[in-house]
């Protein structure tokens, strides 16, 4: 379901947020309680959507030219100079690789792996395709993602496309008080409107945001199951404050 593949992608970031949240109220109210009550009133400030969409943009537009181009995120590429890198750089490789992962890591779109690892088409893999296989289909998912964003198809994405799927934001927002809350995101069709309005106040924090970004992609988690590890973690905090 959609609605799965979009939660369990926040999932880790939005439990580690709550999990503090309860433990700072001291197990005097639920905190799931006080989770539920909120969380669809919550939401994102529509220019602060766009400031960040932007400046995400500029971050990944490494020779400044005004639009993303495959070899500015290709990640194969990137991992080969890291042993070069001093700790600013480093620090730097970091927000990149996050913010690549966020926007254009493409786990949805289905295709056939063995073909994609098969570079020389011969229907069988040779001990360099295997070694390879990780990063030639990490290289195909980012591929993917790409002309998802590139509309006009040629070959790189400007602001103007990054930006895109933020157009609809005044339309949601039907109370027109500047902000985008939960309730109205998930009315829209476009999954990256929906996971930038629940991500705009964790990614302001860059411990979590990391976590986010790193997290292994949906697959098949359930809302029932999201439900549960929530109220476990209610349960683990209300011990702690008890004692």
């Amino acid at each position: 379901m959609r609605i799965d593949r979009i939660l369990s992608s926040c999932v880790f970031a939005t439990l580690s947020c709550f999990s503090f949240s309860a433990f700072a109220n001291g197990g005097e109210e639920s905190g799931l309680q006080s989770f539920e009550v909120d969380w669809f009133s919550s939401g994102a400030a529509i220019q602060d959507l766009r400031d960040r969409s932007t400046k995400t943009f500029e971050l990944l537009d490494q020779d400044n030219s005004s639009s993303i181009t495959f070899d500015e995120i290709d990640l194969s590429e990137m991992e080969s100079e890291v042993s070069d890198m001093n700790n600013e750089e480093l620090r730097e490789y970091s927000r990149r690789v996050q913010a690549i992962q966020s926007r254009f890591m493409n786990w949805t779109i289905e295709f056939d792996e063995f073909e994609v690892v098969d570079t020389n088409g011969d229907g069988v893999w040779n001990r360099d395709e295997y070694e390879e296989r990780r990063q030639n289909l990490q290289s195909h998912r980012l591929q993917l993602g790409l002309e998802e964003y590139d509309a006009d198809e040629n070959g790189a994405v400007e602001l103007h496309e990054f930006n895109s799927h933020l157009d609809e934001l005044e339309l949601l927002d039907e109370d027109a008080d500047g902000i985008v809350s939960h309730k109205e995101a998930f009315k829209s069709k476009d999954d990256r409107v929906i996971s930038d309005v629940l991500m705009n106040r964790l990614a302001a924090d860059e411990m979590v945001w990391a976590s986010y970004s790193m997290a292994a992609p949906a697959a098949s988690t359930s809302n029932a199951f999201e439900v549960k590890v929530m109220r476990n973690v209610e349960i683990e905090v209300d011990k702690k404050a008890k004692d």
